[in-house]
């Protein structure tokens, strides 16, 4: 079911209903086929909540720019895999509490360029390879079960929280505040909400547990 209200007006009801955080995607950046520059701005600016944002995000410039204009973290996906020594740079500027690295996967391979492009890495090893990066946080989404309301891919999520003691974000699939419980459960420190808050299956007012 497609949203019926544009993304402010979204933005501003799940912090009417207790949200303390915003993760926000500008989907024409990661696929490179335009920009929603002043649509965030407007969320940045009415909506006085932390902001976490990916989508597109593949140069220093890039990350300056949000970072200045009130985001308060970035997610970065393709320029983590295939720029390493700007992710460095940007994690000694800016602080590893302000960079998350995507870790977007499908069928146990990382995929990047808005999940166009298979990389030569599992998902354990990008973690491992992240993590030695001094990298603090990832945002581990299971491309397949995006935005289907089936589960999230708890066995999956269990590998990673084993293999690293990075914070973990999960993605993917989440449906009901079960699904939420069961991966705090596995041991994941934050959890990203989209279909399920605008179908209803999940209420902010009615969480123990806040993704942030």
């Amino acid at each position: 079911m497609a949203p019926k209200e544009g993304p402010l007006a979204a933005a501003e009801r799940w912090k009417r209903e207790g949200a303390s955080g915003l993760h926000i995607v500008d989907l024409d950046a990661a696929f490179e086929t335009g920009f929603n520059t002043s649509i965030v701005e407007s969320i940045i600016q009415r909506v006085k909540v932390p902001i976490q944002l990916g989508g597109g995000l593949r140069t220093v410039e890039d990350v300056q720019r949000w970072l200045e204009r009130g985001v308060d973290r970035v997610v970065l996906g393709t320029l983590a895999y295939q720029d390493p020594s700007t992710l460095s740079q940007l994690l000694r500027t800016y602080g590893p509490e302000r960079i998350v690295v995507a870790t977007d996967y499908r069928d146990g391979m990382v995929v990047t360029k808005g999940w166009t492009k298979k990389e030569s890495l599992t998902i354990i090893e990008a973690v491992k390879r992240v993590e030695a990066m001094r990298v603090e946080t990832v945002l581990a989404t299971a491309v397949e079960l995006d935005g289907t309301g089936q589960g999230p891919d708890i066995a999956t999520l269990g590998r990673i929280r084993n293999s690293t003691s990075m914070r973990i974000l999960a993605s993917g699939g989440v449906r009901t505040k079960g699904d939420i419980e069961e991966l705090r459960r596995t041991g994941i420190d934050g959890v990203v909400v989209g279909r399920a808050l605008y179908e209803g299956t999940i209420r902010l007012a009615k969480l123990s547990l806040r993704g942030s």
